[in-house]
């Protein structure tokens, strides 16, 4: 029987970039949750009076790089997350930054967009929560390490 090349993914970090050149990749502090982009993809209907049997035609369209979606302990003073250099700072700015998501022995996940998120938590039967959102501006991309 063959191992399972399945892999933990502790030890996988949310990097944000400084726009330099080279650039140079920060981890957002304390993440506990992180999904790699939800692309998707417009369908077309492409049916017509001869469509076989009377069933619709798809053909696909404009593509979506998705969202990320991360949460982490919420660290209002860390540089990663306050207001004046870290994610906080992000909503407000109006601009692309480039992204990346990093899984150990694996690869990373570059990508571009906006944080159009930012959800501070705080319940009273937990530590404090943030949840943020990533939107992706174009195209995803995986590099294998």
């Amino acid at each position: 029987m063959a191992e399972s090349e399945a892999f933990w993914a502790i030890g996988s970090t949310f990097e944000v970039g400084d726009g330099a050149t080279p650039e140079v990749f920060t981890p957002v502090a304390e993440i506990t949750k992180l999904k790699p982009p939800n692309q998707t993809r417009d369908d077309i209907k492409v049916t017509h009076t001869l469509s076989p049997d009377g069933f619709h035609e798809y053909i696909g369209g404009w593509r979506d790089g998705g969202e990320v979606p991360i949460e982490a302990n919420w660290l209002p003073l860390n540089s990663t997350q306050d207001n004046i250099t870290g994610l906080q700072s992000q909503f407000y700015d109006n601009q692309r930054h480039n992204y990346r998501i990093v899984i150990p022995d694996v690869g990373y996940i570059s990508l571009r967009g906006y944080l159009n998120a930012h959800e501070p938590d705080l319940d009273l039967e937990k530590q404090g929560m943030l949840s943020a959102n990533i939107k992706i501006s174009g195209k995803p991309t995986f590099t294998e390490t």
